[in-house]
């Protein structure tokens, strides 16, 4: 399975998870990513570089994993055209982003993972009539998990249990 993994769930690591105390969350991360079992795209990478890129260990890691968080394919711009359509879903797109053209990545999220069959990571939650992730995922088909199922799953991949041992998507 592929997991396309939002800006919120590598934020979260790197503002509560150092390094060196957890290696069952960093250790099968990195080791997940360069197996190409973790992905994410270019936009999260840009939206993150602007807020830990500067930060010494999180830049740091950044810079490392930078090919990991790839671009859009023709195909996923076919998948964030129709998700675009929907006028509910175009407001995720700030005006001050628009403006500053700084990144808006959600769209692209569930398109990355609707052409890869994957399963989308994020902390955000589904609401009634929202333009965020789980919305526009459950619209096109696209199963998505949360952050702590996620930490769940490293954590089994880490001390060599069964992926999916406790974790629900």
């Amino acid at each position: 399975m592929i997991y396309v993994v939002d800006n919120n769930i590598f934020s979260n690591i790197f503002r509560n998870f150092s390094q060196d105390v957890f290696p069952d969350i960093w250790t099968p991360l990195s080791k997940s990513l360069q197996e190409g079992k973790i992905i994410s795209i270019d936009e999260v990478y840009c939206e993150m570089e602007g807020t830990w890129g500067n930060k010494v260990e999180s830049g740091l890691w950044l810079k490392e994993h930078k090919k990991y968080f790839q671009k859009p394919t023709n195909e996923e711009g076919y998948y964030i055209c129709e998700i675009f359509k929907n006028k509910k879903f175009r407001e995720g797109i700030k005006e001050k982003s628009l403006r500053n053209g700084t990144p808006e990545a959600d769209a692209m999220i569930v398109a990355k993972a609707k052409v890869v069959n994957g399963i989308i990571v994020t902390a955000e939650g589904e609401k009634e009539n929202s333009e965020k992730i789980p919305n526009i995922a459950s619209t096109f088909g696209v199963p998505y998990m949360s952050r702590d199922n996620f930490y769940k799953l490293l954590r089994n991949i880490h001390n060599g249990r069964k992926e999916y041992e406790g974790v629900s998507i």
